[in-house]
């Protein structure tokens, strides 16, 4: 019996320091018998997604965004140590996030998650980084690579990839947290903070937007510029005498860089860098729409529907640098008509020349013009002239065939003449950054993520070039005035005379 006694006090006892010692642990959480385990820390994650005044360029011109474009419906939040390494990390679920939306998530939308923590020093700083709607192992110094000239798959309705805003007004680098033992009380939460101030992570698309072209032009205009030439003039009274009316048609981006960093990245405060190593080219580079007298890839171009209607989403892209020769650009085509197609030679399908900066619409005005110039086009008559013109543009088949472009060409090339077939002109615009500057001077060529740019044409002073890349004659006018806007997103609208 004494030791049955002896047994139970021992087992009392023992049960009683168990419980004394358990109710000490600090992984417990406090509260009246509600308590949890938890294996860390606590944290609070507080996202701002971009909205239509939350970006780097306050304009007043703002453009909101879509809750398409603005939408996050998952992420991967990052802690970093002072070594450059992740400490933690937590993939954050769509159902997760669903969940904590405040408000609903859209062109305003907030998100603030709790998030438990593990691996990570009390009294240490972390750097904090949200990369929303994919993941990557460190997105701080990483690229993403396209598959798709248009910046695919990275800018997908309400998948938008965004990430620590980072340029002049916001230090992507600049969000840190630090945790102390009162951080493991869920209610008690350690905070993010920026210039040590309690703060949401600001994220920013990693993607631009180029809207479809606004022709507030069709006519053409009469040049006003103080240098004009003599010579210019003349072709500007020429297309004023000959063009009734332009309508834009199609047109087509070209020089879109495959690659961007997935934190934007600064060489200083001005000078923007984009990825420049192995694997970073261009989709529709300008080379690839043909020579001066050659269109190719008619295809890359885009059907205009309404001004601003489609949208096109892009890395950005830096060609400031004056060796550089692949500012992302714009090709406009256009269909001419002509006052008088009288005896035209083509008048059902509004085919035209222009020679010596002249327009003409048949090879016997020319040669009437140039009556006394002998073996004006090899000496052809006017009718050999328009019979071979008409062969080329008719599509060939079998063995040996060439295109109707490579056609074309030739023609153009034989007899040193621009033919606009089918009436069609084009003209090209550099889009670029107005708000980008270096003191007074903006810096030319470079497009920024997280912008839109909308390109305006506000006059149209000649007629362009008879094929994308054709060569403007320097004595033919200027053609193209044009105004590029930027708002947030950030919104960058050009206007552009056509023709200058």
């Amino acid at each position: 019996m004494k030791k049955m006694n002896l047994l139970v006090m021992s087992l009392v006892s023992a049960a009683a320091l168990s419980f004394s010692s358990c109710s000490n642990n600090d992984d417990l959480g406090g509260g009246s018998g509600n308590q949890s385990q938890v294996k860390g820390f606590y944290m609070t994650l507080a996202v701002q997604t971009p909205t239509s005044n939350g970006t780097r360029t306050a304009q007043s011109n703002e453009t909101s965004a879509t809750a398409a474009e603005s939408d996050v419906t998952s992420g991967t939040l990052y802690l970093v140590d002072a070594n450059g390494e992740v400490a933690f990390s937590k993939n954050i679920s769509a159902a997760e996030w669903e969940a904590s939306k405040i408000p609903t998530q859209g062109q305003a939308g907030k998100t603030q998650i709790q998030i438990q923590v593990e691996k990570v020093a009390a009294g240490a700083k972390y750097k904090v980084y949200f990369l929303a709607n994919t993941t990557d192992a460190k997105p701080w110094e990483n690229i993403l690579t396209a598959k798709e000239k248009f910046a695919q798959p990275y800018v997908t309705a309400n998948n938008f990839v965004m990430f620590n805003q980072n340029d002049a007004t916001r230090d992507g680098n600049g969000y840190t947290v630090v945790f102390t033992d009162a951080n493991k009380d869920s209610n008690v939460p350690a905070q993010v903070t920026y210039n040590k101030e309690i703060s949401p992570i600001k994220i920013e698309r990693i993607a631009a937007r180029i809207d479809e072209p606004n022709p507030a032009s069709n006519k053409i205009t009469g040049y006003v510029g103080e240098n004009a030439t003599e010579a210019e003039k003349r072709a500007m009274a020429n297309a004023l005498d000959k063009v009734k009316e332009l309508k834009q048609t199609r047109y087509a981006i070209s020089n879109l860089a495959n690659q961007s960093y997935i934190m934007q990245k600064w060489a200083d405060a001005t000078t923007l860098t984009i990825p420049s190593g192995t694997g970073f080219t261009y989709y529709n580079p300008a080379a690839e729409f043909g020579s001066e007298k050659k269109f190719e890839n008619a295809d890359r171009f885009t059907a205009a529907t309404a001004a601003f209607a489609h949208k096109d989403y892009v890395f950005e892209n830096n060609s400031s640098t004056s060796s550089s020769t692949s500012p992302s650009t714009m090709y406009f085509e256009y269909k001419v008509t002509l006052k008088d197609m009288t005896n035209a030679d083509f008048p059902k399908d509004g085919t035209f020349y222009r020679y010596n900066n002249v327009i003409y619409k048949s090879f016997a005005d020319i040669l009437k013009a140039y009556k006394d110039v002998a073996g004006l086009f090899k000496g052809q008559t006017a009718d050999q002239l328009k019979a071979e013109l008409e062969n080329a543009k008719k599509p060939e088949t079998g063995e040996g065939a060439k295109d109707v472009e490579t056609k074309l060409a030739d023609f153009r090339t034989k007899y040193d003449i621009e033919v606009f077939n089918e009436g069609k002109t084009y003209y090209k615009q550099v889009i670029q950054d107005q708000y980008l500057k270096k003191g007074e001077e903006s810096i030319p060529n470079v497009i920024q993520r997280n912008s839109i740019y909308q390109l305006t044409v506000n006059n149209i002073f000649n007629i362009g070039a008879q094929v994308p890349n054709g060569k403007i004659d320097e004595n033919a006018l200027f053609y193209l005035d044009v105004t590029v806007s930027v708002n947030p997103w950030v919104l960058n609208s050009q206007n552009v005379n056509l023709g200058e």
